[in-house]
């Protein structure tokens, strides 16, 4: 109540109480900040604020640029993940992990990869351009 009548007292607050306020106001909200999104149907990544961002859930991933699109996904254990090269030049599809079938040279269409059941982290690259990175994330 103390602080109520404090605040809504005009006679006991100054300009330079008000500016301390304020700025004490301000530094709070900046510090609540955090992964929020820009929409409702982007909340963001609140558990990594600024950090790497989360993989996109999808089983489709488009080779067009020399790049894989999006090139970090995340898929449930033993998804069939789709490779369509829309470059019309020769990509690959090579999984760091020998245990999951890579994709040799194509230059069109589409192509799938089926993943393992286990939990993990799997990288994978194109080998005839070496900037072409990504990772499947099943969880």
């Amino acid at each position: 109540m103390f602080a109520r009548t404090f605040i809504l007292d005009p006679s006991r607050v100054g300009p330079r109480s008000l500016r301390l306020l304020s700025s004490l106001l301000i530094a709070g909200a900046l510090a609540c900040g955090g992964g929020g999104g820009d929409t409702p149907t982007n909340p963001g990544n609140p558990g990594n604020p600024g950090g790497t961002p989360a993989p996109v859930a999808t089983t489709s991933v488009n080779l067009q640029s020399n790049a894989f699109s999006p090139a970090d996904i995340q898929v449930s254990p033993g998804a069939t993940v789709t490779f369509t090269n829309l470059d019309g030049y020769a990509h690959t599809v090579t999984f760091d992990n020998t245990s999951i079938s890579s994709i040799g040279s194509y230059s069109s269409g589409a192509q799938t990869v089926t993943m393992p059941t286990a939990t993990g982290t799997y990288a994978y690259h194109c080998q005839i351009h070496g900037s072409m990175k990504g990772t499947v994330v099943v969880k």
